[in-house]
């Protein structure tokens, strides 16, 4: 006992000796990449000493229940551990708050009651060594450490579960009065958020430095850029996230924590794709819209759920049949009435409507709403006999074969707005015996058939959708473009679209940001010729113009046939090597773990291009990444070197780059250098990174990062 009693002293003294150390010097501690896990052990640990703590007060309070020399030596040995664990909680602590994502009050707090509950644990274990005669002494500092316990272990959990966790206010209770003029961000959306999102992004603990309990900190996103693409789900950091494997250890929520359901992630697949628009509300919705169908199943009682006696489908069958962009759920709970819902355009394959064959007899709702689904594709559904609500909205269905719906004699509701249906074809399907509604907004029918038709067709609605009062001003989602690639390989033009028909898309190509009155507007696909910025934004009369959006492209004319990188990137970030550089795959300023991007901290981005021959370059363009809130900054200097082999170099170009004052969105922008004329078989390019990170920073006086994923030559 004695040798491990002075083992333990010698292990006491020499972690709170780091303690101090690293308490002294925390602004310039830069914490291993090794050292990280260490830190993540930090809540498996500290259980230990606080009920170590405990179990010792209970020793000495009831001391004189307990009799003979062997009881010191007990108690000594729990003071002991209490002690050890309590600073090995501390420095993991330490270590796990240098990463991102806590809020700096409550952080600070947590880490200094932390680190002083160690020092007094310490404290007790000292005084028990050297008398146990200071009654007095002992008492205090004990029953501090357990004032301060219980202070630390109050600012542990505010970060980890939210400042009224504790003591949860009643107003954070109250329930959302819902109205035609709530916003369907607030009513759909940001419930789901608030169960499965809020615990790891409020503003206590803002993990990914993404902040999501508020609508400005979900439009700015987090130190991978946006978590959402407007318009386009499928490229949604959202999104993808949520669909990735469980064991993944990018997926969202985490492991361990309370999951999104198929209806959360097809929700939120929806509203992305349809705009994400936070003020849109849910009287703009189309009364077919599948959004609106969420609110209203939220408000469903399942005693009203219709009853179906038709065998289920097996487990396997669904399982089988889900996946990010098609999901299959029951209608209600143990229903074998079954939904289907279909995602993201660009994802969409015909013979993914074939395989739900598989549930023909339990198929009741088919939603393929934005899906690019054909006429030829009605002869598949109208094998789906069971169906009793169908929608196809905003597909390239014309209308000439819906008289293939007439084996639906259970469809009751049929959605085609946005589709080019005449009245002629609709007459192909009045006689269908269960119809009872038909949505035709924003098709080529004309108000005056809709009367003509609902006169000859009273049984049936015909709903012409949302009509904007003359009054009344929403807000326009912003033009989506249909371009995939953003590298140029030759002339390519840039198309835009909005679903909205009477919108006019105007934009800019020099930077600026597009206005409503004076910049170009958007006729035919623009051709560009090299590196660009393109702006863009939608304007309509009687409504607010959408938010701008943004879309950098770049082109290069000449390939090197040999790159090497001269130093090479952190271990974390390297990318696919120096053919990183040359292979034309973009990174996104949403993921800089992408394997398109090399990261640089300790030392220079120094990178060497080989030509086959002497080649004419006369402009380079460095393409980079920034994120102010992770590190990344524009680098401090750019050097060009060219000349006819590598050890013949000349310095062509230095470039000092614009650095920024203040938190910006991420993006990824480019560096361009004019070369003197001339021909070169060598080029090097140097990039350096930001030494110190400014005062205003939050990490001031560490390095930043730099970050590359191309490099053009034109």
């Amino acid at each position: 006992m004695p040798r491990f009693q002075n083992l333990i002293s010698y292990l006491l003294l020499a972690i709170h000796a780091l303690l101090v150390f690293l308490l002294a010097f925390q602004d310039k501690v830069i914490l291993p990449a090794w050292l990280q896990p260490v830190g993540r052990m930090h809540p498996m640990l500290l259980h230990l000493p606080i009920g170590l703590l405990i179990l010792a007060g209970l020793l000495w309070i009831f001391r004189k229940e307990f009799e003979g020399a062997n009881f010191n030596k007990l108690l000594g040995f729990i003071l002991s551990l209490t002690a050890l664990t309590a600073a090995l909680t501390a420095l993991m602590g330490f270590f796990l708050s240098r990463e991102e994502g806590y809020t700096a009050d409550l952080l600070n707090w947590h880490k200094y009651t932390g680190i002083g509950l160690s020092f007094l644990a310490y404290g007790l274990v000292l005084l028990h060594q050297q008398t146990i005669e200071r009654k007095v002494i002992f008492n205090t500092i004990l029953a501090l450490s357990a004032v301060v316990l219980a202070v630390t272990g109050h600012f542990g959990a505010s970060l980890t579960h939210g400042e009224d966790y504790l003591f949860p206010t009643k107003d954070g209770d109250a329930p959302l009065t819902i109205t035609d003029d709530t916003p369907v961000f607030e009513a759909a959306v940001q419930p789901i958020l608030k169960a499965k999102c809020f615990q790891c992004h409020n503003e206590q603990k803002t993990k990914g430095e993404l902040l999501m309990t508020t609508v400005a900190g979900l439009l700015k996103g987090g130190k991978n850029g946006p978590i959402w693409v407007a318009g386009d789900a499928l490229n949604s950091h959202i999104i993808q996230r949520a669909n990735l494997p469980l064991d993944d250890k990018k997926h969202m929520p985490p492991r361990g924590k309370a999951q999104l359901t198929p209806q959360e992630i097809g929700l939120l697949t929806a509203w992305v794709q349809s705009g994400a628009d936070v003020k849109k509300p849910i009287k703009a919705l189309a009364a077919n819209d599948p959004i609106k169908a969420f609110l209203e199943k939220g408000e469903r009682k399942t005693e009203n759920a219709a009853v179906y006696t038709f065998e289920p489908a097996s487990e396997s069958t669904l399982e089988k049949l889900n996946n990010p962009f098609r999901v299959v759920f029951p209608l209600a709970h143990n229903s074998p009435a079954l939904q289907a819902d279909f995602f993201v355009r660009q994802a969409y394959k015909p013979e993914q409507l074939g395989e739900l064959s598989d549930i023909k007899q339990q198929l009741v709702v088919l939603n393929l709403s934005n899906m690019p689904i054909k006429d030829e594709d009605l002869v598949t559904i109208a094998k789906f006999e069971k169906l009793e609500k169908l929608n196809l909205n905003n597909s390239d269905i014309t209308g000439k074969t819906l008289s293939a719906f007439k084996t639906l004699k259970g469809l009751k509701s049929l959605s085609l707005s946005g589709t080019k249906v005449t009245k002629e074809s609709l007459k192909t399907i009045e006689n269908l015996p269960n119809l009872q509604e038909v949505f035709i907004w924003n098709t080529p029918i004309l108000e005056k058939e809709v009367a003509e038709l609902k006169k000859q067709n009273p049984k049936i609605r015909f709903e012409l959708g949302y009509i904007p009062r003359e009054s009344e001003r929403l807000k326009l989602n912003p033009p989506m473009l249909v371009n995939e690639k953003f590298v140029l390989t030759e002339q390519t033009p840039v198309t835009f679209k909005h679903p909205l028909k009477g919108v006019t898309i105007r934009y800019t190509l020099d930077g600026s940001v597009p206005d409503s009155t004076a910049s170009s507007v958007y006729k035919q696909p623009i051709a560009l010729n090299g590196y660009t910025v393109v702006k863009a934004r939608a304007t309509k009369d009687n409504w607010y113009a959408s938010d701008v959006v943004e879309y950098t492209f770049f082109k290069g004319t000449y390939r090197p046939t040999h790159v090497e990188l001269l130093n090479e990137p952190n271990p974390q970030y390297q990318g696919e090597g120096s053919n990183t550089l040359i292979n034309q795959k973009k990174g996104e300023a949403s993921d800089f773990k992408n394997p398109a991007w090399l990261g640089y901290r300790e030392k220079p981005f120094e990178a060497l291009f080989t030509f086959a021959q002497p080649t004419a370059v006369k402009s380079l363009t460095l393409s980079i990444g920034k994120n102010i809130g992770g590190f990344i900054f524009p680098p401090a200097s750019v050097e060009v070197w060219g000349g006819s082999d590598k050890a013949h170099l000349t310095l062509l170009q230095k470039i000092l780059p614009e650095q920024p004052t203040k938190d910006q969105s991420a993006r990824v922008e480019a560096i361009q250098s004019q070369l003197k004329e001339g021909k070169y078989t060598v080029i090097k390019v140097v990039a350096r990174p930001v030494p110190k990170l400014p005062a205003w920073h939050p990490g001031k006086g560490q390095p930043a990062w730099v970050f590359v994923d191309e490099v053009f030559f034109n």
